[in-house]
């Protein structure tokens, strides 16, 4: 069976070959392409994947076992489709012939061009990942309009403000709609992607599979002893639905009774240094976290640390007292899944997918944009050590079934047989 994959970004043993920078971001594809090519040689597989890039159009080659391809798309634009991206990919359809499709993520303009490719379409299945227009919803976070409607020089050089972020997303969740009523075939893993898609194409066939993490995360457990007693984790706060701003409002109101409480968010640092060409470069939604920060004296008390590999992430959940997750709308977000894995606290808002990837008592439930339960979940755990272990270890066993790596290889095989069964 000849499967092949199309990705938004380059994995990592491909951009090592062809001297691109690894990605931090979509860990679960690269989970899950470790187990099919573990698995590729013994259940008769042959894996391929196609990723876009800024140039190389024809590129293609093989490393370890995975045939890879290049087409051009301009992912920093991702809400501007190309109509060229058709004639791409089915170039590379009809180079390799696959049997299944397999694309990650609706939300991008080369899932709708492949959607598009008639003589293809019938053996395409998407990958349910973010959910655009739920997104776009949420994409403010309850900010006020005074917030929203700025832009800083950043946003006004880059026309990339926080209204125009949101404009951006609407119209990929226009593309989206469109590719979701042409899809035959959707795989996800809560009710909240199930009901999105059945929304959209009522006749399409949808199939349960759940997540494999990155390989670093099956390892290791969660210690309260090791870890820094008020210390508080983030994987993301870049933009608003991701609740950054309600964290910090939390943090103060934690920082009254346990002064040396500490905020870390990894991903993207857009609260910048403190030097003037720092200020240039800030985006709009980092300088209000910065008056935020300011307002309230946390200034020795957040650190945004950038982009982090797999082992550094893994690193700092074990280092931090509690993870937590403030957004506004989430489908199935794996960095919950990676500390639920670890055993750690976990603080989680009852949003989207996640009531479906945990439930209460396996992690400590909050609603969208409340500051004071956030403190409140994170100080019950601060405060009652025993209870806090509790909660890693019934979050852990829930994750060990979602996450079993050869229950859902297991899985995605028996998806790509029935594909090719009905296309027989």
């Amino acid at each position: 069976m000849k499967i092949l994959w199309i990705s938004n970004l380059v994995p990592a043993m491909v951009a090592d070959v062809i001297r691109r920078k690894r990605s931090n971001k979509e860990g679960w594809v690269a989970g899950a392409m470790e187990c099919v090519l573990q698995h590729a040689k013994a259940d008769g597989l042959q894996l391929a994947v196609a990723f876009p890039l800024l140039q190389e159009e024809n590129l293609h080659g093989k490393v370890r076992g995975l045939e890879y391809f290049g087409f051009i798309e301009d992912t920093a634009h991702p809400e501007n489709y190309d109509a060229a991206l058709v004639a791409s990919l089915g170039r590379i359809c009809e180079e390799y012939r696959p049997d299944v499709i397999h694309v990650y993520g609706t939300e991008f303009p080369h899932t709708l061009a492949m959607l598009r490719i008639d003589e293809w379409k019938k053996r395409t299945l998407v990958h349910l990942q973010g959910l655009m227009q739920p997104c776009t919803d949420a994409y403010f976070g309850g900010l006020p309009a005074e917030v929203t409607e700025r832009a800083t020089f950043r946003d006004v050089l880059r026309r990339d403000s926080l209204a125009m972020q949101k404009e951006k997303y609407e119209r990929r969740a226009v593309n989206e709609s469109e590719a979701l009523a042409l899809a035959e075939y959707a795989c996800g893993r809560t009710a909240f992607d199930k009901e999105y898609f059945a929304k959209h194409h009522p006749d399409g066939s949808y199939f349960a599979c759940n997540e494999t993490l990155r390989s670093c995360f099956y390892e290791g457990m969660w210690d309260a002893e090791a870890c820094s007693p008020h210390s508080i984790v983030m994987s993301q706060g870049n933009i608003p639905l991701k609740g950054a701003h309600v964290m910090i409002e939390a943090l103060a109101i934690l920082r009254k009774r346990y002064p040396d409480v500490t905020l870390t968010v990894a991903g993207d640092n857009i609260l910048r240094g403190n030097g003037p060409m720092d200020a240039l470069k800030r985006c709009g939604y980092g300088k209000y976290l910065r008056e935020q920060i300011r307002r309230h004296g946390l200034q020795d008390a957040v650190r945004y640390v950038g982009q982090k590999k797999d082992v550094q992430m893994k690193e700092l959940y074990l280092s931090s007292a509690v993870y937590v997750l403030p957004s506004f709308v989430e489908n199935s977000p794996n960095s919950l899944g990676e500390a639920m894995m670890l055993g750690m606290p976990c603080v989680a808002s009852r949003v989207g997918g996640i009531p479906s990837q945990a439930s209460e008592g396996e992690v400590r439930f909050t609603e969208p944009g409340d500051a004071k339960g956030i403190a409140e979940a994170v100080s019950a755990i601060f405060e009652d050590r025993e209870a806090a272990k509790e909660l890693g270890l019934a979050g852990r066993k829930r994750a060990m079934l979602s996450y079993d790596r050869e229950a859902n290889y297991k899985m995605l095989l028996w998806i790509y047989d029935n594909i090719v069964k009905e296309n027989q």
